[in-house]
């Protein structure tokens, strides 16, 4: 059966446009860091924060994955022996890191293909696993560095409000939070459709409609996710990394998280190499 996943650079079929709907924190940040390979830097972005930020607020993107959830094994934590000078990565990689740096940890790869996107692979068996994810998928991009990573999370039997995926999101929510600051929170709600039975001004009964935003987390939220009425994700950022925490649900019903990292120091260096040569 094939799954869904929310996740940058390929095969674009996209949300419905997003609103911002809740504002969790004052200054800088990112809409989205799930954006594509192609996107073009605005002429009137001065600095190279502002760039990133234009780049940043694109639509997310679907992609449809064959086969089964990959399973995570844990392996014995290594150290990548050529050192990168982007830092740290999630689940224990190091940005910037080649493909035979990566492997050397002990990291399993095997290639895919995505649309307007080179150098991608699934990976298992990471340094630092985490519970909640059943899949991740790494970008080395052309230049063979280490810049993206997509993270998914478990596939779960929900309910009709979608309580266990909302309760796993505010987890990471926290946490990404903390890690990476300047928090963003973006809810588009469902909108439905009401009819009551008011009086007119010479008291007969007629039909009023109104429209309804139903809550996060109402009793229809799981179905109104699935069929994109609601959307609901957040973004963090700092001059280092960008990140993008979305809900989704697939076409079985099962709710997961996405998380989507961007090293935002090694895409600003490749657009002013690309810049430099124009």
């Amino acid at each position: 059966m094939k799954k869904i996943f929310i996740i940058a650079t390929c095969f674009f079929i996209c949300f419905p446009t997003f609103t911002k709907a809740q504002t969790l924190e004052e200054g800088a940040f990112y809409e989205d860091v799930l954006l594509s390979d192609d996107v073009k830097i605005k002429e009137e972005s001065t600095t190279a924060k502002e760039q990133a930020s234009e780049i940043l607020k694109q639509k997310p993107k679907i992609i449809k994955i064959d086969g089964a959830p990959v399973q995570f094994r844990s392996s014995r934590p290594q150290t990548i022996k050529t050192s990168t000078i982007y830092g740290e990565a999630p689940f224990g990689l190091s940005w910037g890191a080649t493909y035979d740096q990566i492997k050397a940890l002990g990291v399993q790869m095997q290639k895919v293909t995505r649309e307007d996107s080179v150098n991608d692979f699934m990976i298992t068996q990471l340094p630092k696993p985490l519970s909640d994810f059943r899949q991740v998928i790494i970008s080395f991009g052309e230049n063979n560095s280490l810049w993206r990573i997509n993270a998914y999370g478990d596939l779960i039997d929900d309910d009709a409000s979608a309580s266990k995926v909302l309760r796993l999101y505010r987890k990471y929510y926290k946490l990404l939070k903390q890690k990476y600051g300047n928090a963003q929170e973006f809810f588009t709600p469902q909108i439905i459709t009401v009819e009551k039975t008011v009086k007119d001004e010479y008291g007969k009964d007629k039909i009023k409609i109104e429209k309804i935003s139903e809550p996060m987390g109402g009793p229809n939220f799981l179905d109104a996710l699935q069929s994109g009425e609601a959307v609901l994700y957040a973004t963090f950022e700092n001059q280092e990394v960008g990140a993008a925490l979305a809900v989704n649900v697939d076409g079985e019903k099962k709710s997961y998280i996405v998380i989507d990292y961007t090293n935002l120091r090694i895409f600003r260096k490749r657009e002013e190499t690309a810049l430099d040569a124009l």
